[in-house]
């Protein structure tokens, strides 16, 4: 029996589009993981920085003031705590920024903030953007804990 001449080739046709397509969806998969696996540890080290600056207690208002519900935390103190937790991520996370603050009105609980530039391994390809930026915040507060 003889095939007709318009089918051959489709199966062949049908392989190509079907490995191109699933390309596409590794490219894909792929460049979405390095993103989030990158805003996982930006977070990381956003909440282990908070937790180290929280702890950094303002001697000079504890015994001015003494302690009346929460902890005062010195600026100073906790911006070189986070500067040296900065020093010490970049070795994992290269490009890793934190920066700190204390909350102005209370003075008692400190926010961090990390950023971090992450090249994509694919997207250049695809004519897309080949880095994008994550970001993560995290505050944490020392806790007050009565005698």
């Amino acid at each position: 029996m003889k095939r007709p001449r318009g089918d051959a080739g489709t199966i062949t046709v049908l392989v190509v589009g079907f490995t191109a397509i699933l390309l596409l969806l590794v490219v894909v998969v792929v460049d979405v993981s390095v993103v989030v696996l990158a805003r996982r540890g930006a977070a990381s080290a956003a909440d282990g920085a908070a937790v180290a600056a929280a702890q950094q207690l303002d001697r000079a208002a504890v015994y001015a003031n003494g302690i009346d519900g929460a902890i005062p935390l010195a600026p100073a103190a906790v911006g070189t705590v986070v500067a040296q937790y900065a020093a010490d991520a970049q070795a994992g996370q290269p490009g890793l920024v934190l920066t700190s603050s204390v909350d102005p009105a209370t003075g008692t609980t400190a926010t961090v903030v990390a950023t971090r530039e992450v090249t994509l391994p694919f997207t250049d390809w695809l004519g897309v953007a080949r880095s994008v930026t994550v970001r993560a915040v995290a505050r944490a507060r020392a806790p007050l804990v009565a005698p």
